[in-house]
């Protein structure tokens, strides 16, 4: 069964012993090395991606920030352009306004031109009127005193302001 023997157990110790010896200064110590450098490596790109995750939130609240300084900006452009808009609106309107105004005045003084000028040629219708009926029924040619006596007693009987106003 099992056989023990002293001398192949001590060979056998000894060379477990030398071929330990050799592993940990030949295979573990460099294999610890580059263990060692590949958790310093890791550890180092974890703490670059940390860096470089804060990074992006950083710039994320810069672009978040951006984008709202951006909106704020385009309402305050397009409330001033709307206020712009109504005030021109105003100008505009109120331009209208004086102008039309300024049509109606007109059109009432040339309104009151011409009615003058109608009650005008009214009148000399009249004066001439009178004469020529003063003297038929005269019968005889009217002197220039006689004339003009006619039309201003003609004259002093018709109401020319109730003819401007359009009147019987």
């Amino acid at each position: 069964m099992l056989n023990i023997q002293p001398g192949l157990m001590i060979y056998t110790l000894i060379t477990f012993g030398v071929l330990l010896y050799v592993l940990k200064r030949y295979a573990f110590g460099p294999l610890q090395k580059i263990i060692d450098q590949r958790r310093d490596a890791i550890e180092a790109s974890i703490k670059t991606a940390e860096e470089t995750r804060s990074e992006a939130y950083r710039l994320l609240a810069e672009y978040r920030q951006s984008i709202a300084d951006a909106k704020n900006e385009a309402e305050d452009i397009i409330e001033r352009a709307r206020k712009v808009g109504e005030d021109q609106k105003a100008e505009i309107v109120g331009e209208a306004k004086a102008h039309a105004h300024k049509e109606v005045e007109s059109a009432r003084e040339q309104i009151q031109r011409e009615t003058r000028k109608a009650v005008q040629e009214i009148k000399d219708q009249v004066a001439d009127l009178t004469v020529l009926a003063a003297g038929k029924v005269a019968g005889k040619a009217i002197t220039k005193e006689d004339h003009l006596r006619l039309v201003d007693e003609a004259l002093a009987e018709v109401d020319f302001d109730q003819l401007a106003a359009g009147g019987p």
